[in-house]
């Protein structure tokens, strides 16, 4: 009963750190704290050692020997390649998403509904995790749980480039609304070529280029 117990904090505690990163809590290159997070989430260190274990596979963290686990931190050259993946695979997904029969779009709309509040309040931490909860909403719609699971963590480091979020973020809101009306049609052609539209903005902000000084002893990991 104690490992059961024990194994469901740990995924409480990967969620919330997960969340953290992608509402911008926790930053790229960030070191994580063992012992404020444990006091912040109110849990001891084994599963945040598990949480951070989790958070390692996904590439969200990197641990490194004698200094500590960090928020992974990319270079532009690793983001562009992270985006170009997106924006293929995520256009497949809002494709599938249309085609899919006896879609319930509420949760979509619904979130699609707090998004417009929070551009308005410009709450970009909420946004943020709005943003990550419409994109992976589709994703679950699309049926394609490989596509799902394959994205989960990509889509929370394009979201959390510093600096870039708030850039396009209207054009962005217009845009999802441009989505969820291609998938309310039934419309698996348009939904794609929106989506692949929506996806390649992020992109168009970044320079690739070889990762800085201060990156490359994470990068090797």
């Amino acid at each position: 009963m104690y490992r059961i117990e024990t194994e469901a904090l740990g995924r409480k505690v990967h969620n919330a750190l997960r969340a953290m990163i992608i509402n911008g809590e926790l930053r790229p290159g960030q070191k994580l704290i063992q012992d404020d997070l444990a006091e912040h989430l109110g849990v001891s260190r084994t599963p945040l050692l598990a949480a951070f274990s989790k958070l390692e596979k996904e590439n969200l963290v990197v641990s490194i020997p004698r200094r500590g686990t960090y928020v992974r931190q990319y270079s532009d050259k690793e983001l562009s390649d992270l985006c170009n993946i997106r924006m293929k695979l995520e256009s497949l997904g809002a494709k599938e998403a249309a085609l899919a029969a006896d879609k319930e779009l509420s949760g979509l709309e619904s979130t699609l509904r707090e998004f417009d509040k929070s551009v308005r309040k410009q709450d970009i931490s909420h946004l943020k995790q709005l943003d990550y909860n419409f994109h992976m909403e589709i994703l679950r719609l699309s049926g394609n749980k490989f596509l799902y699971d394959m994205l989960f963590s990509h889509i929370v480091i394009v979201i959390n480039m510093s600096g870039l979020f708030m850039k396009y973020i209207e054009a962005s809101r217009l845009e999802h609304h441009k989505i969820l009306e291609a998938i309310q049609d039934r419309d698996p052609k348009r939904a794609e070529s929106i989506m692949l539209r929506h996806t390649k903005r992020p992109c168009r902000y970044l320079k690739p280029e070889e990762p800085h000084a201060n990156s490359r002893e994470q990068s090797a990991f």
